[in-house]
Formats: structure tokens, sequence, C-alpha cells
């Protein structure tokens, strides 16, 4: 039984995406937006690529000889506040900060105050006038709510200190998620409140990102990579 209906009759002409966003909100999916943005969450967040720590651990893990589940796990492990943990972590700060009315400039005050960094906002590649092209097909989806436009209103002010300071994938998932779960789940406050406490956005790039995982453990192994090792000339050693 799965929310109170036989397996087969729940599954019955779903697609995977609403099967796994009704079992994470307890209740069914109602509406079609939630189900379509969430497809393409869960598509955008397969891979990007080996260098990543998840990514190079799970290969590591796999070039060892080990097993599926101990290679993936050791790349999920690595998972957290500066690897694909950002999306609940700006996603808290999104709903916070519109339920307590906080004006956006004083938000990024109190981070610049701290010299903390945002979740959500800032990358290494893409800046304000070369903009993460999976924000843009993320966004093109959703017009999004007051918890989008309240990101772009940081992003405002932020990009204005630094170009690269702009919204990331993390952050906008996190707040498109908000507004879907507000406006077309017709979520209370207490119930995102609970989801939140929960890790629920994370849970979005850790079940899309395992895929990922998967496809680099069987590529080692499909390619009979060995044991491996780092190269010397990338291990420092100071002098005696």
């Amino acid at each position: 039984m799965l929310l109170g209906k036989p397996l087969e009759r729940f599954i019955a002409r779903r697609s995977f995406t609403w099967v796994v966003g009704s079992l994470w909100l307890g209740k069914e999916i109602t509406s079609k937006k939630t189900e379509e943005v969430m497809d393409i969450i869960l598509r955008l967040g397969v891979d990007h690529g080996p260098y990543v720590s998840g990514a190079m651990n799970t290969i590591v893990a796999a070039r060892a000889g080990k097993d599926l589940v101990s290679a993936l796990c050791s790349g999920l492990l690595t998972i957290g506040p500066r690897f694909g943990g950002a999306t609940n972590a700006a996603a808290e700060v999104w709903f916070s900060s519109v339920k307590e009315s906080k004006k956006p400039a004083d938000v990024v005050e109190e981070y610049a105050k701290a010299k903390k960094y945002i979740p959500g906002i800032g990358h290494k590649q893409y800046r304000i006038d070369i903009p993460d092209p999976r924000v843009r097909d993320l966004a093109e989806r959703y017009d999004g709510g007051r918890y989008l436009n309240y990101a772009r209103k940081i992003e405002a002010i932020t990009t204005k200190k630094k170009p690269n300071l702009i919204l990331n994938i993390d952050g906008a998932i996190g707040a498109i998620m908000l507004d879907l779960l507000e406006r077309e789940e017709k979520l209370t406050n207490e119930q995102i409140t609970v989801l939140l406490d929960a890790q629920f956005m994370d849970g979005l790039f850790v079940l899309s990102r395992s895929v990922g995982f998967i496809a680099h453990y069987f590529d080692q192994r499909r390619l009979h990579e060995g044991l491996f090792r780092m190269p010397v000339e990338h291990i420092f050693t100071p002098e005696q």
C-alpha cells in the first residue's frame, strides 16, 4: 500500500517524478506544474562531470574494487554544505526572510557583516553576463512566485558587488520549489517548515545525482580501470 492505495493502482499511468513527489509530500501531487518542474530539476541534477567530489569518490571506490552500493555511498557521503547540500539551506533563507518580511538589502548586509556567503548565491564559472543555463532552463518552466522574486532581488544586490554572485542552481531550485509547494500544492507555512527541517530540498539532489554516481561506477567497471593513485606531481611535500 502507498498512501492508502495498492501499489499497482498508485503507480498506474503515473510518472516516476509524480510517484517520488507524492511519497515525499505524504500526499498525492495535485498540480501538473509541480510534476513538470520537479521532473526538470531531477533531470538537471543527474551529473556535473567526474570532477566534483561525489563523482570522484565514487570513481576512486570503483577503481579500488568496491561494490556498487559501497561506491555509491562513498560518493553520497561527500554531499554537504560545499557540494550539493546548499539547496535546502537556500530555501530556508528565502522562506524565513519572506515570512519575517525582511528587506533583501538587510539579508545581504547580515551575511556581509558575518562574512558568510548567502546559500544559493554565487558560482565560480557563471556570472551575471554568462548565466547558468540550468537556472535559465528551470526558470522558463515556471514564472515563479514570491520566493523566486525575492531571491532575484537578493541577486540584484549581490551582483552589483561581484558579477559572479548570481542566483545559482541551488538557490533557484530552493525558491521555485517553495513557490510550487505554496502556490500549486497549497501547503501551509507549518507544513513547509516540516519539509525544510527534514531537508526535503536536498533530497532532490541526492536522488538525482545518485543516477550520475552509478553511471560513473558502471563506466569504471566497463573500462576495467585499475586502482587509482594520486599523481606524484599533485602531492605537495614540504621541505624538511
